[in-house]
């Protein structure tokens, strides 16, 4: 229930990102809690950190839940690596 509508808040914070769309990343999968985005190497550390705010502060830049919602992120060359 809820946390579905968590992480497609979460979704549509990345998804509408400009910075992450200049730098080249997508949104390309979503499992469960898990998003997997696709974009150059060179920025991938950028993204990430962009990707890590968007999911912690998932209501239109804010938290307003009475808890902090901790991310953790990986960077790799596909998903079976960032596992």
């Amino acid at each position: 229930g809820s946390a579905a509508d968590v992480a497609m808040c979460a979704m549509l914070q990345i998804s509408k990102n400009k910075q992450l769309k200049e730098l080249g990343w997508k949104l390309l999968l979503q499992v469960h809690d898990e998003v997997i985005l696709e974009g150059p190497t060179e920025s991938a550390e950028v993204a990430k950190s962009i990707v890590v705010e968007c999911m912690s502060k998932p209501f239109h830049g804010k938290n307003i839940l009475k808890v902090d919602l901790s991310v953790d992120a990986k960077c790799a060359q596909n998903w079976y690596s960032g596992k």
